[in-house]
């Protein structure tokens, strides 16, 4: 049971970690420049691009607001890729929302039978906030590179970093919420030949 319950804590943080992720618009700060060696590129902190939130800078307020809505002060820079990482990731966090929900429900009400199923299901459920949860900052991080299809460390905001440490705290509690139903498993078949050998003996005494 400690493997699931510290899986359980790490679901809580992670989905915590990733829900902060996206409320926080300091994702990328895209460069201005195509980086070379005579044109280097230099990422203003005044430029930067969230999931639901854009900001290029301009002073007539133009690309600096909510994209999730479609607006004409956000038409130029509100691409179908952003739409897209902003709908996976209220997926994740919804999906997040229940594995809690779920694995919490499991920590009290436990049903031998099935136990099992139950733990495989979270487990693949873990899985999926896993992999949509990784595309999210993988797209972020891809789309936008620069003309040399570069991207530069500066470039890469604090929320992205607590994206992909949240992704790898899903990826843990996948791990171990598979470790749990190996035990789980693994305890059944003991008991299942105890039982056996504990018939078989029964019944040979008083044969």
């Amino acid at each position: 049971m400690a493997l699931f319950f510290v899986g359980y804590l790490l679901a809580v943080t992670s989905t915590i970690a990733f829900i902060v992720a996206i409320l926080t618009p300091k994702w990328i700060y895209p460069n201005n420049l195509p980086v070379d060696a005579t044109n280097p590129a230099s990422p203003s902190e005044l430029n930067y691009r969230g999931i639901f939130y854009v900001d290029q800078g301009f002073a007539n307020s133009t690309c600096r607001d909510w994209i999730l809505t479609p607006k004409d002060s956000v038409e130029s820079c509100r691409p179908t890729y952003a739409v897209a990482c902003a709908s996976l990731a209220i997926v994740a966090s919804s999906l997040s929302i229940i594995l809690l929900w779920l694995a919490g429900a499991y920590l009290y009400i436990r049903r031998r039978r099935l136990a099992p199923h139950f733990v495989t299901f979270l487990a693949a459920l873990t899985l999926l906030i896993f992999f949509i949860s990784a595309i999210v900052w993988v797209v972020m991080i891809t789309m936008n590179r620069d003309a040399n299809l570069r991207i530069l460390r500066q470039s890469i905001g604090f929320s992205t970093w607590i994206a992909v440490g949240a992704s790898g705290g899903y990826l843990l509690t996948f791990i171990l919420f598979v470790l749990y139903r190996f035990d789980l498993g693994h305890r059944r078949y003991v008991l299942y030949i105890l039982s056996s050998v504990v018939t078989f003996l029964l019944e040979n005494m008083f044969a």
